[in-house]
């Protein structure tokens, strides 16, 4: 059923819950890394499970929510709705980490802090598009540079997208999209740490391949996936099925990845793996957790917390930083050579993180929700940015 949300646009709710499965594989995703990387091998399939889908699925879901009207605004009025709704949040959050990382322990990758020799580091890490002092706000960046993409991609190329053969042409757009990102990044590794490379600009590189991602969202909401009652009978053999593929498919992409590192899918540092498989795998992925938005019952608090994905994203970089590196070695302590522990372990982690953020949603909303992504709300303390 669809709902309106603050701004009153219309919502699907189904895509709110699926945006909150999103958001608590964010939340899992960090909190085993943290154990992967002390070497337990149970965690580092869980790793790339995750990772396998788990990113490329928001940009399916910002594709699926793209509101077709924006892009009749003029090209000054778009960049400044996108700057103010996803670099201003990118913003708010940096500040209030950095100085959550003067005054708390934590990784935060060997910064002294607090020191203006720290601050000017971390400030030369995040321009060069590694947001060192909330690491998991990189998605906003990106999404930024997707967006900025769609504008002038679908609006200058496209442009009625109601005219006949539209659709062709968006499938021949992912497909070329996908290619020429895949191949860019592969061979130019223009963010690749282990390597020194840092050329990165607000991502724009890798939002070549996501660019593929989002217009397959933009295609599944034209063609109405799963708008509208459908069957039971129709959504759980789907969901297996596509879980299964994922389940038989991402342990075959095998690479190369060009942040070998880790050896698994990495969207923040471009790491795709094999041609085919990557996509295979990222695309049943989302496709699942659309189904199980689907399947899901909308209780108002998924819905709410999908709903506000973007606040979620970014406090995920206070267990990131502050909580998940000494949980995780615990855990790995406690229970490394257990896995039905360390499943158990991420996931009272990821529901107790999520349960904590609540409040701290509740409060942004009030006060400041002109700096997490809504822009358009007047007061208490600060008025709209952008006119409705």
């Amino acid at each position: 059923m669809p709902s309106r949300s603050n701004t009153g646009h219309e919502r699907i709710q189904y895509i709110d819950v699926a945006r909150f499965y999103a958001m608590a594989m964010v939340f899992y995703g960090h909190f085993i890394e943290r154990v992967m990387l002390l070497d337990d091998p149970f965690a580092a399939s869980v790793y790339k499970f995750i990772y396998s889908f788990h990113m490329v699925l928001f940009f399916v879901l910002s594709g699926f929510i793209a509101r077709k009207d924006d892009l009749a605004l003029g090209g000054w009025r778009y960049f400044q709705s996108r700057f103010v709704s996803r670099l201003v949040p990118f913003i708010f959050f940096t500040l209030v980490f950095m100085g959550l990382g003067a005054i708390l322990p934590g990784d935060l990758f060997n910064l002294k802090l607090p020191s203006i020799q720290g601050y000017i580091d971390g400030l030369i890490m995040t321009g060069l598009g590694i947001p060192i002092f909330c690491v998991p706000s990189w998605f906003l960046m990106m999404l930024f540079s997707v967006e900025m993409l769609h504008y002038l991609f679908f609006r200058w190329v496209i442009r009625d997208s109601e005219a006949p053969g539209t659709d062709l042409k968006i499938l021949v757009a992912i497909l070329v999209f996908y290619l020429v990102g895949y191949f860019l990044n592969l061979y130019g590794d223009f963010l690749n740490l282990a390597k020194q490379r840092k050329y990165n600009f607000l991502f724009v590189h890798e939002a070549i391949t996501m660019y593929a991602f989002y217009l397959a969202g933009l295609y599944l909401r034209r063609r109405k996936f799963l708008i509208g009652a459908t069957p039971a009978k129709v959504l759980v053999p789907g969901a297996a099925v596509a879980l299964v593929v994922v389940l038989f498919t991402f342990r075959l992409n095998q690479g190369p990845f060009n942040f070998n590192y880790y050896n698994a899918v990495v969207i923040l540092m471009a790491a795709h793996g094999h041609l085919l498989w990557f996509p295979v795998t990222a695309m049943a992925g989302s496709l699942f957790v659309f189904l199980l938005g689907k399947i899901t019952p909308a209780g108002k608090t998924i819905v709410w917390m999908g709903q506000n994905s973007l606040i979620l994203m970014c406090l995920n970089g206070f267990f990131y930083h502050f909580i998940n590196p000494w949980a995780g070695r615990w855990v790995f302590t406690h229970y490394s050579g257990r896995p039905s522990m360390i499943l158990l372990s991420g996931l009272i982690m990821t529901v107790v993180s999520l349960g904590l953020c609540m409040p701290f949603i509740g409060l942004l909303n009030k006060y400041v929700p002109q700096l997490v992504g809504k822009p358009k709300i007047q007061g208490p303390w600060l008025k709209a940015l952008v006119g409705s």
